[in-house]
């Protein structure tokens, strides 16, 4: 077979390979959806705490209409490496990304509180990289998140916000604002940069929902842009590739700065 013709059946198995976990993950999301906007219920749960002995607390922030079980493995794998692990859980039902925004930087100061943590470590899936850009740009936690890693997040919108209705029940607004040309986007990209904060921004190569092209922040000093190709959107939280990253940039976040340059 030519080389041509391998990596095209390469791309195609990688690209199935996808097709249940987003499948499942996705059925999920719109019976979260279905009964929220049934019964104006709340989209997540309560948020969880697991203590460790390394030095930094991990928090996860998780995407629209999903909860804290989207980083189930990552959650597990990190807490086994010793890392103090926060699992914030909000909801998107009813609310725009400011008031997420708000709620992260309310639970993240009960954390700083509970923990005395002078600083901590964010990953975030989807719309919680949305949520946590503008709660770094509007909030005390700009000084406070030393690493942000965020997992397909629409930092430049995405085209899939697009077709879903603007009168879409409870989710309206929020969806609406991560349409590409809205102001809310464009704005808050580089009010959240100008901190201390190192970002590393992961996107898909097989994610469908947003693109890579989509997940990417603007180049700078303190951003590191990653394409990987395997994983779809919902996941990301969960691929083994992803985790390897936040693990060597948590490592990387621990060593004194002489080091970490030289690193």
């Amino acid at each position: 077979m030519p080389m041509s013709a391998r990596r095209t059946a390469g791309r195609r198995l990688r690209a199935a390979a996808t097709l249940v976990p987003e499948i499942s993950s996705g059925l999920s999301a719109a019976t979260r959806l279905v009964r929220a906007s049934a019964y104006g219920t709340q989209l997540a749960g309560s948020s969880e705490l697991r203590l460790g002995t390394l030095p930094g607390p991990v928090i996860l922030v998780h995407g629209l209409a999903s909860n804290r079980s989207c980083f189930s493995n990552m959650e597990r794998s990190l807490h086994g490496e010793g890392y103090t692990i926060y699992a914030v859980e909000y909801s998107c039902f009813g609310a725009d990304i400011a008031a997420c925004g708000r709620h992260l930087a309310r639970e993240a100061a009960w954390l700083r509180d509970a923990t005395g943590c002078a600083s901590a470590n964010v990953v975030a899936h989807s719309l919680g990289g949305v949520v946590l850009r503008w709660a770094l740009a509007h909030t005390w936690m700009r000084d406070w998140v030393n690493v942000a890693v965020t997992l397909g997040s629409p930092h430049r919108g995405t085209p899939t916000a697009c077709l879903a209705p603007h009168a879409l029940p409870g989710l309206g607004k929020i969806i609406g604002q991560l349409r590409p040309r809205n102001a809310d986007i464009r704005d808050a990209i580089h009010h959240s940069l100008g901190g201390a904060t190192r970002w590393i921004a992961v996107g898909s190569e097989q994610d469908w929902v947003v693109p890579p092209n989509y997940a990417r922040l603007p180049d700078s000093e303190n951003v590191r842009n990653i394409t990987v190709s395997w994983g779809g959107h919902l996941a990301l939280p969960n691929n083994k590739h992803c985790l390897q990253i936040v693990l060597e940039e948590l490592a990387a976040a621990r060593l004194p700065d002489d080091h970490r340059e030289a690193a």
